[in-house]
């Protein structure tokens, strides 16, 4: 059977301790500035899930998630709020809510928030990490 993670309140939110199940409520996790790269909802602990990273970002108008950059492995993104910009592999194509976008292991790119307001993107990314680099 597998254990329920106790939930731990940090400065920045609640945070699982341990490995094992629990429930949290994204208003209640951990949230941490990305430095001009929006704010980001962080669900896992220590230690970090080993198979699957998966984060909400909140981006203002003009705010990038990241770099333009790559990663080792699949990297999936849904938006639920608002409108964004996505540059990949060198071409700009706008998204709104709902608009999922699946960037295969090499794929360069990075959303970037757009439109009037604030918007919220579901990023997911495999966690292999036997395939060389995990980014650049």
């Amino acid at each position: 059977m597998v254990p329920e993670s106790q939930l731990e309140s940090t400065e920045h939110g609640l945070v699982p301790r341990g490995e094992g199940w629990f429930v949290l409520n994204a208003r209640e996790a951990r949230w941490r500035p990305g430095q001009g790269r929006g704010a980001y909802c962080i669900f896992e602990g220590e230690p970090e899930f080993s198979q699957l990273g998966i984060h909400l970002v909140a981006l203002a108008p003009g705010e990038p998630m990241a770099m333009y950059h790559w990663e080792a492995d699949q990297e999936d993104f849904l938006v639920l709020a608002g409108e964004a910009l996505l540059i990949v592999e060198g071409k700009e194509r706008p998204l709104r809510r709902w608009d999922f976008v699946h960037c295969p292991a090499g794929t360069k790119h990075v959303i970037v928030g757009a439109g009037d307001a604030s918007c919220l993107v579901l990023a997911v990314g495999a966690r292999d990490r036997s395939t060389g680099p995990e980014w650049g």
